[in-house]
């Protein structure tokens, strides 16, 4: 089970649960322009499952999404140059 996390900074700090709802909503609100109880069920079963969690299993899935988020951040300007350019 998740006890800490690490923050972007690299401080550790205690997982929070409400936080991972949070961020879930939000995401719904983003996209779907209001939170219904769709949203509201997903976003307790995610920070559920990921507070289910090992340390080692989380900071295995921050690795990969902070590789993904790199990535995206490498690849959105050069899909960008090639559609201006295209």
């Amino acid at each position: 089970m998740v006890e800490t996390v690490t923050k972007r900074d690299g401080r550790k700090v205690s997982f929070d649960k409400e936080k991972i709802k949070q961020a879930v909503l939000s995401a719904f609100i983003e996209a779907e322009g209001e939170i219904t109880s769709y949203a509201r069920d997903k976003a307790a079963e995610i920070a559920r499952y990921v507070e289910s969690l090992s340390d080692e299993q989380l900071a295995e899935m921050e690795q990969r999404l902070a590789y993904k988020e790199e990535m995206m951040n490498v690849q959105a300007p050069k899909v960008l140059q090639k559609t201006l350019n295209g």
